[in-house]
Parts: C-alpha cells; structure tokens; sequence
C-alpha cells in the first residue's frame, strides 16, 4: 500500500542504531508525524534526485521537454539474471550512486530497437544466452 506524506518540515533526522539508515520524523500540514526510515543508499539516491531537481529549477525549464530531473551516467553495465528471463541494467551516476534496474528480456529488447531508432544504427545481433 502506497502512502504520500507531504511534509511541512523535518522534526528530526538521526542515524539507526547501526548507522545503516536514517530516521526521519516528518510534520504534515495537519500537525501529524509520519515516520520514514530509509536505507543510506535510498537516502543518496534521493539526495542526488533533489540535487539535480534543485538545479534544474535553477535553469528554469527541464532539458529536452523531460519534467523528471536527468541525471548524468559515468558507467553503465548490462548482465543476465540467473532465470535467464530478466536483465540487470546498471548504471553509476556522477557522485558514485549505482542503480539497477531489472527488466524482462522483452522489454530490453524492446529498448535495444528504442535505442536503436534513435541513434539511426543498425541494430546488433539477437542476444545471446551465454554469459559474459
């Protein structure tokens, strides 16, 4: 179940026990505290998403019509899933965030023609199932 918190402020914000996640108290228009606690990875994605929106407001308009913030990738990887039905696309942003993405192998190759099309290339051969 989906829930959407709208802050009017952050009560508090302290590191777990373990120092592995933050807890965040956050005061809606009501007055009521919602509790979140995010994983230190979740919390530098979302850090990195509010940097980039940040700047983008900054500028003024989205880059090329895109309403989500756009984020620069030094690295990217692709590899398969061990069901062979799924790939992992990876990507590593500027400051050293990874991000995976799992999608089935229709979808990739739905996204390799994508890509394809755009970049006016031909496009490669069928994958293959063997593991690189």
């Amino acid at each position: 179940m989906k829930k959407v918190i709208t802050a009017e402020r952050v009560v508090s914000a302290r590191t777990s026990d373990t120092g592995e996640a933050v807890r965040l108290v956050l005061l809606d228009e009501a007055g009521e505290e919602s509790v979140v606690i995010l994983p230190l990875d979740q919390l530098a994605i979302l850090s990195s998403w509010l940097e980039q929106a940040g700047r983008l407001s900054d500028v003024g308009e989205p880059r090329q019509g895109s309403a989500a913030p756009v984020m620069q990738v030094d690295r990217w990887t692709v590899r398969p899933e061990a069901d062979e039905e799924h790939v992992l696309l990876g990507f590593r942003l500027a400051r050293g965030i990874e991000v995976n993405l799992r999608m089935h192998r229709s979808g990739a190759s739905a996204y390799v023609k994508a890509l394809g099309s755009l970049l006016g290339r031909m496009l490669p051969a069928a994958a293959s199932k063997a593991k690189h």
